[in-house]
């Protein structure tokens, strides 16, 4: 990989942001702050991270996505209008919406939104390793469950000798993993599997992955017309649960830059793209699934006038990949207090989760801008309340009215 720098000077924009309750929104938002832009947020809740940080000048609330998309994005077309924006960056799964409103959010500004339907093959677990094999690229041997026989098929004494991963095409957060192991008895198996035999159906439908076991690998690039303008990779070593990471440190890793370099250069990729990998000890590499949106690996760019540079004109950054070398790490304080201790098995990894958290930077945290941490907050109280009204997992009730599974406009 190449790191060059270019001027961060630029011309002063207007940028409107979605998905203000991400931590990567307000990274973002404090960026372009930074380098001289003025930031706008459109979101759906009502409390989230970016509401009242100093670094975004307006903040809208606007109808769920998933629950009114037509007022989604009228709600978003007006904003642009009235607010004179230059470039629309979504961050999470509200980019599906945006996405299906391509056409007619276009003609007023810059939207960094690949299509709906390469969005759709992306984000769709099993659709994904297909489109990956079709490239040469390697994934787990995976099969797709749309019946009840199939999904009890997996708990046959034909198959005892197999580990798999089980989880809904559609899914984030790990939150509905299911972990099969050879070593498991007949009992057990058919057990878990009886558990969840009505989520799965034709219209709901689940993968069952070889489980391969090794490091996990996380990387996160900026992209366009296929060719990665920036790239980072990061080890998921601490994790809330099986899901999310929540400390993220760069490291070189050029097996999965080639991965992700050849697959978007193979669809013409524009946007932010992220993957999930396992290596393997022996350096097999295999790429669990992809997000086609923003996530934290730009904690590690954020305080850089040229990523800034690369999101707004990237057209101009071609044959340059930027990557944050000899950046300090960052982390999410609050999650590595709650949760990220809870992998440690001894006092010499919790001596190193002790150094790891003393040399981070808290990405909500900041003195100048004390204002998302008591959002973040407010924000958990009201998804602890949503989670014990519909019964689900807090990280679940983050996301339940962005949540994209497929759905035609």
């Amino acid at each position: 990989m190449t790191i060059e720098a270019s001027s961060c000077k630029q011309e002063r924009m207007t940028i409107l942001l979605t998905g203000g309750r991400a931590p990567v929104t307000l990274e973002l938002a404090r960026a372009f702050h930074r380098f001289g832009h003025r930031v706008i947020v459109a979101e759906s809740v009502r409390h989230h991270l970016c509401r009242g940080s100093r670094a975004v000048e307006s903040s809208y609330r606007v109808p769920a996505p998933n629950m009114d998309t037509e007022s989604f994005l009228k709600a978003l077309e007006s904003i642009i209008v009235n607010e004179r924006v230059d470039v629309l960056i979504p961050t999470c799964e509200e980019i599906f919406f945006v996405a299906q409103g391509l056409d007619r959010l276009r003609k007023h500004c810059k939207v960094l939104v690949s299509p709906i339907d390469l969005l759709g093959e992306l984000h769709d677990k099993w659709r994904f390793t297909l489109l990956a094999k079709r490239h040469g690229l390697t994934v787990p041997e995976t099969e797709l469950i749309r019946t009840i026989e199939e999904w009890l098929s997996l708990a046959s004494e034909e198959r005892m000798g197999e580990s798999l991963v089980l989880k809904p095409v559609f899914s984030r957060f790990a939150s509905r993993v299911i972990f099969l192991d050879k070593g498991d008895s007949l009992v057990e198996r058919r057990r878990l599997l009886t558990e969840t035999l009505s989520s799965v159906s034709p219209k709901t439908p689940w993968v069952a992955q070889r489980r391969v076991t090794g490091a996990g690998i996380c990387t996160y690039s900026v992209t366009y017309d296929g060719e990665v303008l920036a790239h980072t990779a990061y080890q998921n070593r601490y994790r809330v649960g099986q899901g999310s990471a929540i400390y993220f440190q760069h490291m070189e890793h050029e097996a999965s830059y080639e991965w992700v370099r050849k697959l978007v250069k193979a669809i013409h990729f524009t946007g932010q793209i992220a993957f999930d990998f396992i290596e393997e000890q022996d350096g097999g590499l295999y790429a669990l699934e992809c997000n086609p949106r923003a996530t934290s690996g730009i904690h590690l760019f954020g305080g850089d006038g040229r990523f800034v540079q690369t999101l707004l004109r990237p057209y101009e950054q071609r044959g340059v990949v930027l990557t944050p070398s000899g950046s300090q790490p960052a982390m999410i304080a609050a999650a590595m207090l709650t949760a990220g201790w809870r992998g440690v098995r001894s006092f010499r990894e919790l001596g190193r989760w002790h150094r790891d958290f003393r040399s981070a930077r808290d990405v909500v945290f900041d003195r100048g801008d004390i204002r998302p941490s008591v959002e973040a907050m407010l924000m958990m109280l009201d998804a602890w309340r949503t989670s014990r009204a519909r019964g689900i997992k807090m990280t679940q009730a983050t996301t339940l009215d962005m949540e994209w599974n497929g759905e035609e406009a």
